[in-house]
């Protein structure tokens, strides 16, 4: 199971934008007893703040990272969006990445994140079986929940003195 601030996640394809700080604490909350894939493209923004029980693969264009994935057997994978990765890609690659994503996502937990939306992750999204947005507000985060069951919104409260995000 991993949890968002206090949303929890088990299965699927999810996909999740998040600040930089939120996206740390739910990697570094994650435990298991088996290592999670985290798959990180050429500029990683949260890379070296990671600490836990991972195989860190890194691809450098959208084939290795396909090609990663297509020899990943972890139940549980984490992604990092790299928009430098699609700069050179064809439709059909992505539909092929996005196509893969999701029967990954059949049988295993896959969390496709990123610290920093744009248009190529938003279309990623619309494809996910779940989509959690987290954006920084004043004394707390805003967080939309999106699944095949509709749209939660909520705020959790960021407590007084808090410097890191504690999750229940």
């Amino acid at each position: 199971m991993i949890e968002v601030l206090s949303v929890e996640m088990s299965g699927g394809f999810n996909a999740v934008a998040a600040p930089q700080e939120v996206c740390l604490d739910f990697l570094n909350r994650y435990r298991s007893r088996f290592p999670a894939l985290y798959v990180c493209g050429n500029s990683s923004k949260i890379l070296e703040g990671v600490r836990g029980n991972f195989t860190v693969r890194r691809g450098f264009t959208i084939h290795q990272v396909i090609e990663i994935l297509l020899n990943a057997y972890q139940d549980t994978v984490f992604i990092e969006h790299d928009a430098i990765l699609f700069e050179d890609c064809d439709f059909y690659t992505l539909e092929d990445f996005v196509m893969l994503l999701r029967q990954i996502g059949k049988d295993r937990t896959v969390v496709y994140f990123t610290t920093r939306r744009d248009r190529i992750f938003d279309f990623i999204t619309t494809l996910a079986d779940r989509y959690i947005l987290v954006e920084a507000e004043e004394g707390g985060y805003f967080i939309a929940d999106v699944d095949e069951e509709g749209i939660t919104q909520r705020f959790y409260p960021k407590r007084a003195g808090q410097l890191t995000l504690e999750v229940f």
